[in-house]
């Protein structure tokens, strides 16, 4: 029995209103950008019974498809329509129904509206999950920072790491200055720091014009730190729900001294303080430089769930032999060093690779 039913768009913006938690990624008007944007990439839209609606992205990486619920976030999964939907079954009939190139991450929030014997909610840990496929969680995690309604400074700061809070406590006898972006000029000179934040660790970038697409959206924030009239730092925040979603971030390398990552987050969360809101640090592989970043903020962690895109050993190993590959070619070494004007041309034809 097919359990998955094809929406046409405007179907899917109808039933998007109905649903019980949703993403700014899930957004029909986020995806209309993307698809301008990104040529080799078009969405579709499915409904699952009458439990749950599913955006998918569907492209090819190395002459291989690939369906991704969703790219160019580290969320994407199943909008509820109802609660009590069996996790077991859903994994199971998706996996049926789109294969194994499927890739489906879910927020943590939305597996409250699901049931099944090996997940409970809130935690911060998922294990045993028996399922049919290898690994249900993905290598990324994800920090919260709850609670904030209640909270004071005093008890935050004390939940911060020693380190962090000399951190904080030092940047601000720096002498800079907090402020919103206002104009796309200042807009550019964010995304300078971010291509060249990402060009030292030979990475692809977003286009400028995903940038411009949030800047742009009425539910966006992006603030800065300005040192004497010089823009040194920036983060993009993005809000939905009860959420404040920690999105991008770039800092100028030059004034590390400064401490503006600190400032800027610091600044958000103190602004935030007694109003029902999660701030989301968003997902990081564990244990690497970020997620020490991240987790010295006192909150809490959170794996985030993924099923799908099961390898068999073969194509298991001949994916990692093309990843180890790019991760070691001349060409990726080349990128820290190409100008910027030719890196911005580029990204939009090759960050394919990092979704």
């Amino acid at each position: 029995m097919n359990n998955f039913k094809r929406l046409t768009q405007i179907e899917y913006r109808e039933k998007f209103e109905k649903t019980l938690f949703k993403t700014f990624f899930h957004n029909p008007e986020w995806h209309d950008f993307l698809e301008k944007e990104f040529k080799w990439l078009k969405f579709e839209y499915y409904q699952y019974k009458d439990e749950a609606i599913l955006p998918l992205a569907r492209f090819k990486v190395f002459g291989r498809e690939k369906l991704v619920s969703l790219p160019f976030c580290e969320y994407g999964g199943p909008l509820v329509l109802k609660s009590g939907i069996n996790f077991e079954k859903f994994e199971t009939d998706a996996l049926s129904e789109f294969g194994d190139n499927i890739k489906i991450k879910f927020h943590p929030e939305t597996l409250k509206y699901f049931t099944t014997s090996n997940i409970q909610h809130p935690t911060s840990k998922i294990q045993n999950l028996k399922s049919n496929i290898e690994y249900p969680i993905s290598d990324t995690y994800t920090n919260w920072i709850e609670n904030l309604e209640t909270a004071s400074q005093e008890q935050l700061l004390d939940s911060f790491r020693k380190t962090l809070r000399h951190e904080i406590r030092d940047a601000q006898n720096k002498g800079v200055e907090i402020k919103k972006c206002s104009s796309v000029e200042e807009l550019k000179q964010f995304y300078k720091l971010y291509i060249t934040n990402l060009k030292r660790k030979k990475t692809v970038p977003y286009p400028f014009a995903v940038f411009r697409f949030l800047f742009g959206w009425p539910e966006a924030e992006i603030l800065l730190v300005v040192l004497d009239g010089k823009i040194i730092g920036g983060n993009l925040f993005l809000n939905y729900n009860k959420f404040v979603h920690y999105f991008f971030s770039a800092t100028d390398y030059k004034y590390r001294e400064y401490g503006a990552a600190y400032l800027l987050l610091w600044g958000k969360i103190k602004s935030l303080i007694g109003q029902d809101k999660i701030l989301d640090l968003g997902a990081t592989p564990k244990n690497s430089s970020l997620d020490i970043f991240k987790s010295g903020w006192g909150g809490k962690e959170y794996p985030i769930l993924q099923i799908g895109a099961k390898k068999s050993p073969a194509h298991a190993k001949a994916s990692a032999d093309r990843e180890e590959s790019l991760r070691s070619s001349k060409l990726r070494n080349v990128w820290g060093f190409l100008p910027n004007f030719v890196i911005k041309k580029l990204s939009s034809k090759l960050i394919k690779y990092r979704l």
